[in-house]
């Protein structure tokens, strides 16, 4: 949900969370004193308690503001060179930001056959090779997952599907990864593994954390264009 705040308004947000149990709504008040837009994501992934008198937990609303000027609501584009055991370049397009979806398109060579995990990292950290880009891009601490799941790392893309000559086409459209904002994935790297990413199901802790994807083979930072 996006939210136009007009200028010297007050927006009073009433925010009932787990309504069923929780005795009173919570009321939010906003006052901002230049235009901006708000951006409210329900699915923040964390907790918090309702009220002093409740002992239960439920999904916190993140409201995030950003600035309503021109350029922060042009399309943004960003590119990946990667490197390592495969080779290709990657374009990533947020046509409308803040919270548009985000379309990952390209080529990827020198794959062995079959199915690839594909994710974003935490770091562009490349001194190490791909070892060096930390683990999934997950702000909010969840649990592994695949792309159309609602308990998903924002850096969990699922797999990309090599034909027997070690291409891949990518063409992906995701709705968590965004190039502007707080959990934007601009400088982050882009890992492309050895094996296929198990989305969770695996039944193991390994598999809620990194999908049992196994090395990486290649990787790229994710720069703007």
């Amino acid at each position: 949900m996006e939210i136009t705040v007009m200028r010297s308004l007050c927006l009073v947000l009433l925010v009932v969370v787990a309504a069923e149990c929780a005795p009173h709504p919570q009321t939010v008040y906003i006052t901002n004193q230049s235009p901006s837009h708000l951006y409210i994501n329900t699915a923040s992934g964390q907790t918090q308690m309702l009220t002093d008198g409740y002992n239960g937990t439920s999904d916190i609303i993140q409201l995030v503001l950003y600035p309503s000027d021109v350029e922060s609501r042009k399309p943004q584009m960003a590119s990946v060179l990667l490197y390592g055991t495969v080779r290709g370049v990657l374009t990533l397009i947020q046509s409308d930001p803040p919270v548009g979806r985000t379309e990952i398109v390209g080529t990827i060579t020198g794959l062995t056959p079959g199915l690839h995990g594909f994710h974003v990292h935490e770091t562009g950290n490349l001194t190490c090779g791909c070892k060096s880009t930390g683990g999934h891009y997950n702000p909010f601490q969840r649990t592994h997952g695949a792309p159309q799941a609602h308990i998903r790392h924002i850096g969990d893309l699922g797999n990309i599907l090599a034909d027997p000559s070690g291409t891949a086409t990518i063409s992906i459209l995701d709705h968590q990864v965004s190039l502007v904002g707080p959990n934007s994935v601009i400088g982050r790297a882009i890992v492309i593994h050895a094996g296929e990413d198990d989305l969770g199901t695996g039944g193991d802790a390994g598999s809620l954390k990194t999908g049992n994807a196994g090395g990486r083979v290649g990787c790229g930072v994710i720069g703007r264009a």
